[in-house]
């Protein structure tokens, strides 16, 4: 394999946490890390003078998350194609725990601007969840690039 490539996938996985990070950072400061900040996010709050999330802007956000979200996951999880045969196995479930919370994330707030406040708690454990398996998965993909670049004298 070039080292082009592997130099290219390490980039990819250092911008990956980046972007994960700066994700966390608006999520807390937009919505907010408890789950009381979540559901008047979402749900509004009259005392507040906020007003509930509109099913049309919720889905202009939701539509692309999805795609990005789905195409993220998968550039990644393919990159992790490098790893040793037993790792590359054991990362399946992981790979699957991933696209389930990216999901969940990313729609729960539909849910719980219709009243199902059960998914506030759902969207905060499922954004630390693919928070955790992404963080874990780049650095992985890191790992085992370097290893590789090391193995031909690259770096």
């Amino acid at each position: 394999m070039k080292t082009t490539y592997l130099f290219a996938i390490a980039y990819f996985a250092l911008m990956s946490l980046l972007l994960l990070g700066s994700g966390l950072w608006l999520f807390i400061e937009k919505i907010g890390f408890d789950v009381e900040d979540i559901m008047i996010y979402y749900a509004g709050d009259s005392t507040l003078g906020l007003p509930a999330k509109t099913l049309y802007g919720q889905l202009e956000v939701v539509v692309p998350h999805l795609g990005a979200m789905g195409l993220f996951i998968m550039v990644m999880t393919h990159f992790l194609i490098f790893a040793p045969k037993e790792r590359r196995t054991a990362l399946i479930p992981i790979a699957i725990v991933t696209f389930l919370s990216a999901f969940l994330n990313t729609v729960s707030g539909l849910a719980i601007s219709y009243g199902m406040n059960i998914f506030a708690y759902i969207k905060l454990g499922s954004f630390i969840l693919f928070s955790i398996t992404t963080i874990y998965l780049l650095f992985l993909l890191l790992v085992e690039t370097f290893r590789i670049l090391h193995h031909y004298r690259a770096i």
